[in-house]
């Protein structure tokens, strides 16, 4: 297994903690200062580090030994001058890896940035919320998870082909790079996508209805049409010109959106989920987050893991796959220590 080291924010930190699950031995250097985050920094820690050593923040020269002793290097900073401030081009990791907001080269590689401003700057802010209203922005790490998801990925890749390299993870580049069929559609039909809120305006009906206690969310592309009508109980809607295709649904959505909402008004949520199930039809209850939780389905399929804190065991999140159909190991969050290193 290869020795990883780790230096940075909630990027850093997602992409060691991807490799600490792997089994891959993660030492994280903490920074002099935390990230502001959207949780304490307890569950913060918790999240990203357990089954990681720490080490409290350390000397420059320190740093550049156990960059020498590492397989993989990933470094998280502000801008290009702070990675050179670390001394990153001197490094000779086999692959090291930085994190910033704009890349290392460009006019704007020193530019500062958060989650909320990269997202309005790549143009997410503007494709979210409803049409004729104020854009609205992804609250959490959303921006700085996707960094590292692409990090873990260009780093394994090289690690796979044997080859040594220098990875220049840009996290505005990387919200580009997710934008699905934004800048095909400018290129291939000048068409710049609009805010819809949950209405997809192509494939009707694809919105959020309220329930007896709740909402589902359904997406009924047209070969779901007519086990959508059963799920609704309300057969005699396939005899309504107004909805005989997806155009005419497109052209009549309103009335629609009100006959669906009038079926399914005074109908439990579950129930409404069992019948989605029979009908085999794309609908998903909104759930709390308590909800998730006690989902049986994520249960069975061991996705939850245990993390050892003091006397407490708590649960967190396994990766969203499997190796071998084995189960991952349980961790524990360690605190961080003046010194140390590698093992061996």
């Amino acid at each position: 297994m290869d020795r990883v080291l780790e230096i940075g924010g909630f990027a850093a930190g997602w992409c060691g903690r991807l490799f600490a699950q792997a089994g891959h031995e993660v030492v994280r250097i903490e920074p002099e200062t935390p990230t502001p985050g959207w949780v304490s920094q307890t569950a913060s820690d918790l999240y990203l580090h357990a089954g990681k050593k720490r080490l409290s923040p350390q000397p420059r020269a320190v740093v550049a030994k156990l960059a020498a002793r590492a397989d993989v290097v990933v470094l998280e900073t502000a801008g290009a001058d702070a990675v050179a401030e670390w001394g990153f081009e001197q490094w000779t990791s086999p692959v090291k890896a930085t994190i910033t907001p704009f890349g290392r080269t460009g006019p704007k590689r020193n530019w500062h940035a958060t989650p909320s401003t990269l997202l309005a700057m790549g143009g997410y802010t503007n494709l979210m919320g409803d049409e004729g209203r104020e854009p609205l922005s992804l609250s959490g790490h959303y921006t700085e998870f996707q960094a590292a998801n692409f990090t873990y990925t260009a780093i394994n890749a090289n690690r796979l082909a044997g080859k040594r390299n220098d990875i220049d993870v840009g996290m505005l580049e990387v919200l580009l790079a997710l934008s699905q069929f934004t800048t095909v559609m400018w290129h291939c039909a000048g068409k710049i996508r609009s805010r819809h809120g949950s209405d997809f305006w192509s494939v009707v009906p694809t919105n959020l209805f309220r329930c007896l206690d709740g909402w589902i969310y359904v997406n009924i592309v047209p070969t779901f049409w007519d086990p959508f009508l059963a799920f609704l109980q309300r057969p005699e809607l396939a005899l309504d010109p107004r909805f005989a295709n997806n155009g005419d649904r497109m052209e009549h959505r309103d009335a629609l959106h009100a006959a669906i909402s009038e079926a399914i008004a005074d109908v439990p949520k579950l129930t409404l989920r069992e019948r989605a199930n029979e009908a085999r039809i794309p609908a998903g209850i909104v759930q709390t987050f308590d909800e998730v939780l006690a989902d049986d389905h994520l249960a069975g399929r061991g996705f939850w893991q245990s993390i050892a804190f003091g006397e407490q065991t708590l649960k967190t999140p396994n990766p969203p796959f499997r190796m071998d159909r084995a189960r991952w190991p349980d961790r524990e969050l360690a605190a961080p220590a003046p010194a140390g290193g590698f093992d061996g």
